[in-house]
């Protein structure tokens, strides 16, 4: 196709710069006229097409093609051509799905369930009920078909995918997955609400190498039966600040957080109506360094939870308090008071996330002019923190403490003033207790 459409180009180039030329040349203006279809083929070596000459005889003939509204390639337009649904055991939904034929002809829709191949978990011809069963529709015509769902009791959870087939297979298009002329999608997700509340599902931290730190992991069974727990911790990624190849070959002797500096205390049962206390605590080698991501798999034997829902992330950063200033300097061409303002931010995850580092961020902030120290005067600290109110999405797994302000994280700002005059200045800051910061100098006219 993309060959014939290449020669069809050409072919139109060559036909049009003929018909301007000549109309040009008996001092006429050329008209917009219709082209004839049938063009000679033209090729190059190297295209995947023959290099010989092209013949008189060597005719490409353009199919006719039909241009359907809103970009459908099909004649049969099926809207919608998706749908995700979430239900539960023993429930049911109606989908209003609207066919159109956009062809010709009159179509004979069969609303057929398929199944495509390595699909996981097939949904059921016996979940699905669609009426009308069959309909005849002229050319333009639009007939409406309600798609019913419904779920039995006994139904295993999980996720379930189906195609509805309105139109006929798609014989020339089909590759490994077969297409269908006009199709719904369809995508049921069958669940219940989880027996547990876990109060936290996610552990970010800034870590010093050689400290320990201790964390907690509120669970409530919310449900009527004794739920049994076996937590494991599972690495997913390290990542090293340095000496890669090393770390992971053997040849320096550099210590990284896994699974082994992460204990984990736990009761092996979680009682009905309970809540229990996961402790979970982190002993940093002391010659660690860089990052390290992990999960805490609570081993939590409720059918309800997804794989991800049962889970603590984890999230650890081994850093160093810096001894060494962060120097800027620039330039000054007015008097006045000039005034420095430095700034940090302290992210956390509301109700779903944890860390014990509780030290408040501060700054070491001092001043040269011609390197000469200059007194500087603290006239502000400002906390700014970023508050919501209520619980996420994820409520079925939220307790009723969620509820209320969260505060998912905090600005902190210190303020100062110093007599400016033109000259060269040299600003100095040291940060306590934040690996981040910003910083703005207001003043005259500087470099």
């Amino acid at each position: 196709m993309k060959k014939s459409l290449i020669y069809i180009s050409i072919g139109l180039l060559v036909i049009s710069s003929l018909f301007v030329s000549g109309a040009m040349a008996d001092g006429r203006m050329p008209l917009i006229q219709s082209l004839n279809t049938e063009v000679k083929m033209v090729s190059s070596a190297g295209s995947g097409v023959s290099s010989e000459p092209a013949y008189a005889g060597d005719i490409a003939t353009v199919t006719d093609m039909a241009i359907y509204p809103y970009g459908e390639m099909s004649k049969i337009v099926v809207k919608p051509s998706y749908s995700n649904v979430r239900l539960q055991p023993g429930e049911s939904r109606e989908i209003k799905v609207s066919v159109t034929n956009r062809g010709d002809k009159t179509a004979s829709i069969d609303p057929t369930l398929v199944i495509q191949p390595y699909t996981p978990n097939y949904l059921k011809d016996e979940w699905v009920v669609v009426t009308p069963t069959s309909a005849e529709l002229a050319p333009d015509a639009k007939q409406d078909f309600l798609v019913r769902i419904s779920i039995p009791e006994n139904a295993d959870l999980g996720y379930y995918y189906a195609t509805m087939a309105f139109g006929e297979s798609d014989v020339q298009n089909h590759t490994m997955y077969p297409v269908y002329g006009g199709s719904l999608e369809m995508s049921i997700d069958v669940w219940t609400p989880p027996s547990v509340q876990i109060g936290t599902t996610y552990i970010n931290d800034r870590v010093e190498a050689g400290s320990s730190y201790d964390y907690e992991v509120k669970i409530t069974n919310v449900g009527k039966q004794d739920i049994a727990m076996d937590p494991e911790v599972l690495i997913n990624n390290i990542y090293y600040a340095e000496a890669v190849s090393s770390v992971r070959y053997g040849g320096a002797s550099m210590a990284v957080i896994d699974e082994s500096a992460i204990t984990v205390d736990a009761p092996s049962v979680i009682k009905a109506g309970e809540t229990v206390t996961v402790k979970v605590r982190l002993d940093v080698p002391s010659d660690a360094t860089g990052s390290f991501s992990g999960t805490i798999d609570l081993g939590i034997d409720d059918p309800a939870l997804r794989e991800w829902e049962g889970q603590v992330q984890l999230y650890f950063t081994v850093w160093e308090q810096p001894s060494e200033t962060f120097v800027r300097e620039f330039t000054t061409y007015t008097d006045g008071t000039m005034s420095i303002e430095v700034t940090t931010n302290v992210y956390d995850y509301g109700i779903y996330g944890t860390r014990s580092s509780s030290l408040s961020p501060s700054f070491e902030v001092s001043m040269k002019q011609g390197g000469q120290p200059v007194d500087m005067q603290l006239v502000r600290t400002t906390t700014k923190g970023h508050v919501t109110y209520g619980t996420s999405p994820m409520e079925p797994m939220t307790s009723s403490a969620s509820f209320g302000y969260q505060s998912t994280g905090t600005m902190y700002t210190e303020v100062y003033e110093v007599a400016g005059a033109a000259g060269e200045w040299t600003l100095s800051i040291l940060p306590v207790n934040t690996d981040n910061f910003e910083y703005s100098i207001t003043t005259g006219d500087l470099d």
